[in-house]
């Protein structure tokens, strides 16, 4: 897409972009074009000039020195060639300022103007009801459409300021969009466990998670954030080894306290083999994901003034509680399994143990109210 830049130097004249005609290695020949109001005749809209600019140690384009042609003596001539690759530049540079000037007139202050395809243009010009039609007739076309308008609202510079217009041109529909939105994202996160429950990789699953940072959220009964995932938490030595990096690291929204995330993975067995009849012990795996919990906070609790010191967000250390995800209670073939299951993880001060299942269960009847209330 072409750009355009225009800077006002009074309510009649806004300077553009130079129009590059010749260039060599330090000197170009530019036509320096410049909008402006022509009472006499509406339609000369366009003014400028020729000039020769070197190019600066810095990189800079600067304007050479230019003699007046009242020094000319008798005899003497000046003469400016453009050839035809030149002269055709030209004309297409001016053709769309001519064609700019006539829909939009002098732009204020300093602006920056972006061609669109003309298919796009007639797009956004369309009536609601013509486009309405239009995406009904091709929704995979409207699709594409919305996931490239979401993704640029989400990273764009001027996020807040486009949000905030967006929700003044139609505040009565935002609580519907964001509630289809976040119902979308939810039956996503869903759909992802459905498909990939039998996967054996924690970093499938870390990596799953991060991107869906929100299912973590169903783990606690108040509102959280994410501050990072692959967090480090301390723990290296004089060597530069033995660091510790914990999966995720959350603050709750009201208190910034810090809580820890560890991932697993639904295969990772929950319960050893049976020690004594009816009684069974936390499997080897879960056990050390717990240890590992633990030993992350101690680390983080020991080193917290350091870590966080430079830290924009605030954080309160507290008394940091461990969140293991991991296994899935379809291991649990019967109630002795289950009660010895409930009575360990239920008595672990500091750590909560949460299958994925019964996360991601969570979620469903999350899914289902949403579904009941729209």
């Amino acid at each position: 897409m072409k750009k355009l830049e225009t800077r006002s130097t009074s309510r009649s004249m806004a300077m553009c972009d130079p129009i590059v005609l010749r260039t060599g290695e330090r000197v170009r020949l530019v036509f320096l074009p410049a909008l402006v109001d022509n009472s006499a005749n509406p339609k000369a809209s366009v003014d400028g000039h020729f000039i020769y600019q070197r190019k600066a140690p810095s990189g800079r384009w600067a304007n050479l020195r230019t003699l007046s042609l009242a020094t000319l003596k008798e005899g003497d001539e000046f003469k400016l060639t453009l050839h035809a690759e030149e002269l055709l530049t030209l004309l297409e540079g001016l053709v769309p300022l001519y064609r700019f000037y006539e829909h939009t007139g002098i732009p204020r202050g300093n602006k920056t103007f972006v061609e669109v395809d003309r298919n796009l243009a007639r797009l956004v010009s369309e009536s609601q009801k013509d486009l309405s039609a239009l995406l009904e007739s091709n929704p995979d076309d409207g699709l594409v459409l919305l996931s490239k308008l979401v993704k640029w609202l989400a990273t764009s510079a001027g996020t807040r300021e486009a949000a905030t217009q967006l929700a003044a041109l139609a505040p009565e529909q935002m609580p519907t969009f964001s509630a289809l939105l976040g119902l979308a994202a939810l039956k996503n996160a869903l759909n992802h466990w459905k498909k990939n429950q039998g996967n054996a990789s924690e970093e499938f699953w870390q990596w799953g998670l991060a991107d869906r940072a929100y299912v973590l959220s169903q783990v606690f009964a108040y509102p959280v954030v994410v501050i990072g995932s692959k967090a480090y938490v301390g723990g290296k030595r004089i060597d530069n080894k033995g660091g510790k990096e914990a999966d995720f690291l959350l603050a709750t929204e009201a208190t910034d306290s810090v809580l820890l995330i560890e991932i697993k993975t639904p295969q990772t067995k929950l319960l050893g083999g049976e020690y004594r009849e009816g009684v069974f012990p936390l499997s080897r795996e879960l056990s050390g994901a717990v240890a590992q919990g633990v030993r992350y906070r101690q680390r983080l609790m020991r080193t917290f003034d350091a870590l966080t010191a430079e830290n924009s967000r605030r954080l309160t250390l507290g008394e940091p509680r461990c969140i293991i995800i991991a296994g899935h209670t379809g291991e649990l073939a019967d109630q002795s399994m289950r009660e010895n299951f409930e009575l360990q993880r239920e008595r672990i001060g500091g750590v909560t143990i949460i299958t994925f299942d019964e996360l991601f269960l969570r979620l469903e009847k999350l899914v289902a109210l949403l579904e009941l209330s729209s």
